[in-house]
């Protein structure tokens, strides 16, 4: 629903606010327009501007009580579900997710509170090491009490993700935090100078002669079946296949705007195209054995998943084609999200060729907020490849990291032609 992301009145702020075709608080008349625009009190504007007006306002004070409390929420942690297997050696741990109580969260300005009807949590702003959110669920590292799962079952989970947001920005202030996800990272933790560590110069994993082949027939018959349905159902016009070398190994980076994108991408290239998907995704025996053909293989979003990055250079060092989305998420409202800073140090760690590629009308296809599909014509633009100066990870600097982000943002938003 549009109040997932819009989740205050953008016109005076209010929670809990909309009601048919309007504010029950300040009696703004809305009109959603389209999956891009909605009206508010005659005002047509990107849903973009609109969720930029919500984060606007603070939130309450909270200096003597809670500043939120949630509806029903299941609480899960962490658990080991096997082995996946990929392609090419690919191996890591299936991680998946054990229920353990339901309850409500009281948010504070020092910390958050669970309170289940099996145990109470406590879980201060001092010990939150990260923050993110999958689908309605808030995932949060806590130092003490390890990866923490909340699934909002009658409310919006982004209006939760973006509170203890602000919390975490005012406990910590005046540090800026810079990323909140895979770990909590500050501006200023990055480095302004190379360090003198001569390790990391070249990043290697054992390579098998039979891992550079990629002999499954499946993916290559099922790539020439979809295209042309793909096609007809979405609308999707493809143009810069040429950019995408015949053979050797690259990183494709492109913006990321539906749960459709993969799909859509995959289905064109003459290449396997070996994506990063979320953990989450990888539950059954189906589902596991489609994404492993798909040539895709897991990351934890929600850490610094090491073997998620030993996949990827894997992956490169036996000549294939990785993809990832360098916002590490879905955007929310259209606009282009700030690139993973762990992203872009791969992409220099690795120095390969990086292909840039633009997508454009999938957010109307099937934005985050909703699980409906509606027809709309996507653009997909596939830029000439990039190269980047091979710089290991301890000689790399904050102004390497931000110059790299800089072109490669440059490169995605044009080739996406979205005003963002």
């Amino acid at each position: 629903m549009i109040t997932d992301i819009l989740y205050r009145c953008p016109s005076c702020g209010s929670f809990e606010w909309m009601d048919g075709s309007g504010c029950v608080h300040c009696h703004a008349a809305v009109q959603v327009v389209s999956r891009t625009e909605v009206s508010i009190n005659g005002e047509k504007n990107t849903i973009s501007h609109w969720y930029r007006r919500v984060l606007s306002f603070d939130l309450p004070p909270g200096d003597t009580g809670p500043i939120m409390q949630s509806g029903r929420v299941v609480l899960s942690r962490e658990a080991t579900g096997g082995t996946y297997r990929g392609f090419a050696g690919v191996i890591a741990t299936r991680f998946t997710r054990a229920v353990c109580d339901e309850g409500v969260i009281t948010l504070k300005n020092d910390g958050l509170r669970f309170s289940g009807d099996v145990e109470a949590l406590d879980v201060p702003m001092e010990d939150l090491i990260a923050l993110t959110i999958e689908s309605n669920t808030i995932i949060l590292t806590s130092r003490t009490s390890g990866i923490l799962f909340f699934d909002f079952l009658h409310e919006s989970g982004k209006k939760w993700e973006d509170g203890i947001r602000h919390c975490l920005a005012r406990f910590h202030a005046p540090r800026k935090i810079a990323e909140f996800y895979p770990r909590l990272r500050f501006e200023d933790d990055f480095r302004e100078k190379p360090a003198r560590a001569g390790g990391h110069r070249s990043l290697r994993v054992p390579v098998k002669r039979q891992y550079r082949l990629d002999s499954s027939l499946l993916l290559p018959v099922v790539r020439i079946i979809a295209r042309p349905v793909i096609k007809a159902l979405f609308s999707v016009d493809i143009t810069g296949l040429e950019h995408i070398p015949e053979q050797g190994p690259a990183v494709l980076l492109s913006n990321h705007t539906s749960f459709m994108d993969s799909l859509i991408l995959g289905a064109f290239p003459r290449r396997n195209i070996w994506f990063m998907a979320k953990n989450s995704e990888y539950r059954g025996r189906l589902l596991t054995w489609a994404l492993r053909h798909a040539r895709s293989f897991p990351v934890r979003r929600y850490t610094i998943d090491t073997q998620a990055v030993r996949n990827a250079v894997r992956v490169i060092n036996q000549g294939h084609i990785l993809g990832i989305y360098p916002e590490g998420e879905r955007t929310w409202d259209n606009s282009l999200l700030p690139f993973r800073s762990g992203t872009i140090r791969l992409v220099l760690a690795l120095g390969k060729p990086v292909i840039p590629v633009g997508i454009s009308g999938a957010y109307e296809l099937m934005p985050r907020w909703t699980s409906s599909i509606r027809r709309s014509p996507v653009r997909i633009r596939i830029g000439s490849p990039l190269m980047f100066d091979h710089i290991p990870v301890p000689q790399q600097t904050r102004a390497d990291i931000m110059e790299a982000e800089r072109v490669l943002r440059t490169h995605i938003q044009h080739l996406s032609g979205e005003n963002y």
